[in-house]
Parts: structure tokens; sequence; C-alpha cells
């Protein structure tokens, strides 16, 4: 609202409430010179403006209703904030950064429609007179690149995928639009999900806003470097072993790595079927928590679904963010101390510094702090890859996909469902358009049977590991095997324990993906060696969630160590389209924008390649 339409108002407000405009004040007998009894009203109280940087689901909604106001003093629409982000990632996601000197890039794609998604999900603000029962109206969400969506392209960060059009969006980005979540775009990724550095031939090198020269961590990298620079509200990333939790922690980011089961494996690009889960990536534990309740489901396209009963979850995950009834009071909680040989799994360096004063920080709030040994614990995996991807394919074609592309290797892609339909370079190895460091590992994943889904044997070492995990935290022992007993002499129960998420303590991501439990990240501080933040992990039972997600939450809102990257835009930037933007993510590749992969000439393919990345022939 303009400032004299807003003094204008005010002085109405108060000629109405002491004078009536002109009638005889409401009060009995006027006193002292005639002035009235009744003292005036307050003024109305003038809305707070609306801020993009480290917006929140609950910052928009209210900026929505009028409760904040945009520049102009204006209610903001999801029309509004949909182009604010996008002109922020035509700012920010390209331009070196004085802190590394190199750019963030971790956007890789607009969606063409996303204003299109904002102006429908206005109109429904209208009709509803409000955000309805959608809880992520509007809320601008960038995909890891290996979620499957119907109206846009997933390429799991690789050349190769070009063309690659789901029929129908993943279950976990179904329960995202149901919810009112608006599809920004897609996130960069580390190709195929092998690597944890933000490479890819896609992405060249996603990298950490807060320090440039540092890794964003992967392979959800793109989804961290973009949330941690406020290019969207939320994001999703899959995690294998730290897919999410790493970049989560060097970002400053919230993520969760579900239990097995809770998220829908359905329609994301697999790297193994027994360890992969999507999960949520956001700026505060409240916003992760409203985004799990959108992507879990069960799914019969996922048995693992099925084993978490709709009857047994909760109706929403934010039931949990209750400091009173959920927080760090009372509860038992565990710093682990050993991890079968690795005796720093809460970390090294300042990472264990930050870890520890976090684990100070929740004993001073009232928790029971006691250390937890793994001795025992060994990683496990099952299944293979090749099998995975072509029972990936299967049902991506059911379902209405198209793709250039239907198998790992044409050479080895079996007969189970129907897979011998793979020929030539419909095969992702035989196109020779994956990365130089991805062609080996596609070729080493497609020397898996792709008939077999993998021994039942291995799938009963990964759940005898959770039961020996299970077993210490429902009766926890010593470093030598002796029971721990609490003040009345019985002994601990711990509610959860605490790690360092990323290498700093080791290979910790293991222990997730191993036993199918849960973990959240929040951030602990910052690592002034590296320049970037630092997090912790708080893993909990499989399904328990909710304890992790409360303590956090408790943890967080406590600390609030969330602070955003000193980040400078590009001064003079020509982008100014969506399509501009889509089209530089191409970068020497942009020859190919308008053919098939398959009809681009290996030699053209090749010579880009060097180019992009700086390879002399």
């Amino acid at each position: 609202m303009p400032m004299n339409s807003l003094i204008r108002l005010t002085l109405l407000s108060i000629c109405l409430g002491l004078f009536a405009c002109g009638q005889s004040p409401a009060t009995s007998e006027p006193v002292g010179g005639g002035h009235p009894t009744t003292p005036p009203p307050e003024p109305p109280a003038v809305p707070v403006q609306f801020e993009l940087i480290e917006a929140t689901t609950a910052d928009i909604h209210a900026a929505f209703a009028g409760e904040q106001v945009t520049a102009d003093g204006d209610p903001l629409t999801c029309v509004e904030l949909a182009q604010m982000y996008i002109d922020r990632i035509f700012a920010y996601n390209d331009n070196p950064q004085p802190s590394g000197g190199l750019p963030i890039r971790g956007a890789l794609f607009i969606h063409p429609t996303a204003l299109d998604q904002a102006a429908e999900l206005d109109a429904l603000y209208a009709r509803d007179g409000g955000v309805g029962d959608r809880y992520l109206h509007c809320m601008p969400v960038l995909l890891k690149d290996n979620y499957d969506t119907f109206d846009a392209p997933s390429t799991s960060g690789s050349y190769a995928m070009l063309g690659h059009q789901a029929g129908i969006d993943a279950e976990s980005v179904r329960g995202l639009r149901a919810a009112g979540a608006l599809i920004l775009g897609k996130a960069n990724q580390d190709e195929f999900a092998y690597f944890t550095t933000g490479f890819s031939a896609r992405a060249i090198q996603v990298s950490n806003p807060y320090n440039t020269a540092e890794s964003p961590a992967g392979s959800s990298s793109g989804t961290g470097a973009s949330l941690a620079a406020n290019f969207a509200l939320g994001g999703t990333g899959s995690d294998t072993c730290q897919s999410i939790r790493h970049p989560s922690s060097v970002n400053g980011l919230v993520g969760i790595r579900p239990s097995m089961g809770v998220v829908s494996q359905h329609g994301i690009f697999p790297l193994s079927h027994a360890r992969d889960t999507g999960g949520p990536m956001t700026r505060t534990v409240t916003d992760s928590a409203l985004m799990l309740t959108a992507m879990a489901s069960v799914d019969p396209r996922d048995f693992r679904t099925l084993e978490f009963p709709a009857g047994e979850r909760p109706a929403s995950y934010t039931e949990y963010l209750d400091r009173d009834a959920h927080g760090v009071a009372g509860r038992n909680i565990g710093v682990l101390r050993q991890l079968g040989s690795s005796t720093t799994p809460a970390g090294t360096g300042q990472q264990a510094a930050l870890i520890a004063a976090a684990v100070a920080q929740m004993e001073a709030m009232g928790a029971h702090i006691y250390d937890i040994y793994l001795p025992e614990f060994t990683s496990r995996g099952a299944g293979n890859q090749n099998y995975d991807v072509g029972d990936y394919f299967s049902i991506f074609e059911m379902e209405g996909g198209s793709s250039p592309r239907a198998c790992l290797s044409s050479l080895n892609s079996g007969r189970s469902n129907g897979r011998e339909s793979c020929t030539g370079i419909e095969g992702i190895l035989e196109t020779g358009r994956t990365g130089p460091r991805s062609a080996a590992l596609v070729a080493l994943g497609a020397q898996g049977d792709p008939d077999q889904p993998g021994a039942p044997e291995q799938l009963d070492a990964m759940a005898a590991e959770r039961a020996y995990v299970e077993g210490i935290m429902d009766a926890l022992v010593d470093e030598n095997g002796d029971p721990v007993l609490d003040a009345d002499g019985n002994q601990v129960r711990l509610d959860a324990f605490v790690l360092s998420p990323g290498p700093s303590g080791g290979r910790t991501c293991d222990l997730g993906s191993t036993t199918h439990m849960g973990s959240i990240v929040v951030p602990v501080g910052f690592d002034t060696d590296a320049g970037t933040p630092r997090g912790m992990e708080i893993f909990v039972r499989r399904f328990d969630e909710g304890t992790g997600i409360g303590i956090a939450y408790d943890y967080e809102q406590a600390t609030l160590h969330r602070a955003p990257p000193d980040i400078v835009p590009a001064t003079g930037t020509e982008i100014e389209t969506i399509a501009q933007f889509n089209a530089r993510q191409q970068q020497a590749l942009m020859t190919a924008a308008s053919a098939a992969p398959e009809d681009l000439p290996i030699e053209t393919y090749i010579q880009a390649l060097e180019e992009l990345l700086g390879i002399s022939p």
C-alpha cells in the first residue's frame, strides 16, 4: 500500500474511532476542557516487508495473506514469488564468486511452465480464500535431476540421458504437487549419482556458495548449493550413502535421509535399490518436516513402503515440532564413539569440536548424554545396478515414458522385464556420451546380472546389522560390553544418537544405508578452516523420523546456526528469459539442443566435451 494511502487510512481510522467523523463521541461526559475520556485507538500495525533471502513456507504464506508485504506494500502472489527466485538464479547461478573464483552452478534447468504453475496456484488461492489444504502452497522446489516429472525431462546429470521424458511424476513428486508445491526446475547432480564432489559432464563442477573453492558435496550437490544460495525454498535429494546428508552438512541445510520405505523409490533413477532413498533438503527443520509429509506414501510399486503401513504413519511430521512434547529435555542421546574400526565417527578437526559443542548444548537443554559403541558394525549392500536400472526402465515405459535409452548396456541387458528389447545405443554405455569419469562406472554396473535383483541373504545381512544397532540402542553397553545404567539403576535405552555426516568422521554414511534406519542433519556452526558450514546427523530407529525431527527442531530453535552465504550477482547479464538460461546450461553442446543426442556426430560430441571440460585433445 502506498505511504500516502496508509496515512489517510490511519487518519480515517482515528476519525471513526473518536468522533464518528463529526458526530458526538461515544464517551459519556467530556472532562477537563472537553477531551474524551476514551483514549484514541492504536494506529493499525504496518506489515513487515517480505524478504526472499532465507524465506520459509510460513513467511510466504504470511506474505500471501498480507501479514508480510512486498516492497510496494501489497500482498505477495505466487507468480511474483516464482519470478523472484528465477531472477535470483539468473543473477547468481553462473557468476564467479569472490570466495573461490568459481560459479555456483547449482541450478540446471528452470521449468518453462513455472510461471504458469504459479498462476494456477494463485487462482486456487483466490478460489479457496487462502492456502486451503495445500500446506506447501507455492513452495518453489528444485528437484534433483534424477527425479522424473511428467512435464520436463530428467537426465541424471548425463548427456547420455538427453530426451529422457517420463509419462508421469515420480511418486514423491506427485505428493509434492498435491500439497501445493511449485516445481521450479531441476538441480545439477553428480552424474548418475556416482560421485560426491559435485562433478558431472553437464554441471562441470557445482561449487559451495560459502567458498566456491570448496566442494558442495554430493551427489545431491546442485540441490545443496542451490538452497544454500536461496535459489528455491525447498529441494529434493537422493541418498545411497551420503548424498543428502553430506551436502546438507556443508551447505548449512537441514536434510532428512528417511528410513528405507518411508519415501517411494518410484520414478527416481536408481544407483542401488538396496540403499537408495529420496528425501527433502531445506533451510529449516519445519520445512523439511512439511516436505517429508508430502513425499512419504505407501506405494505398491515399491514393496519397501508396504513395510510401513498407512495406519502406522503420522498424519503429518509437523506434529513433532513441539519443543515441550518432543524436544531435547529428558531424552537419552548417544554420541557415536566407534563405528566398526573407526574411532572418530563423531568427527575430526573443527567438525568434531562443533558436534561436541552441540552435544554440550543439548545436555544444557536437559538431555542425558551417553557414549555409544558399535564395534561389530559392517557395511552391507545387496542387488546390482544393472537389474535395478532395467527394473526402472520397465516401469518407466509401462507408464508412458519416452527415452532414447532403455538399459545400462545393450550388450548385457538381460531378458527380465522385457530388457531383451534394448539394442545398440539404447544402452547408456554404448552412446559414448557419458562423462569421462562415469563411463568406467557405467561399464562396471552393466556387468551385474540383469535378471537377478540380488541374493536374499544379502538383504538378510543388512537386516541383521539393523538389529545389532537397534539392540545396542535398546540396551546400551559401554566400550567393554558392560551395561550402562541410568540414575535409577535401569539399563539405558537411547532415543537417538549423533555422529558426523560425511568424511570428517570416516565413512559414516554406510550406517544409515546399510541399516535402512533414518536420520536428520541440522547445522551446528561454521568451519573457519574450510569456510563452510557443518552439520550434525541425528540417527534414529527405522520409521522413527518423528523423534529425530523433534530433537533437531528443539536444537535448531535454541541455536539458529543457519546463515546465508555472502555471494555477489552478475552485473549487466543478458540472460532475461527461462529459455535463454536453459540454453546456456548446454554450454558447448548448444549445437545439440535441436537434435537427439544419437544424431550428433560423435566427433562433435567429443570436441564439445573437451571444450566444456578444458581437456586438450
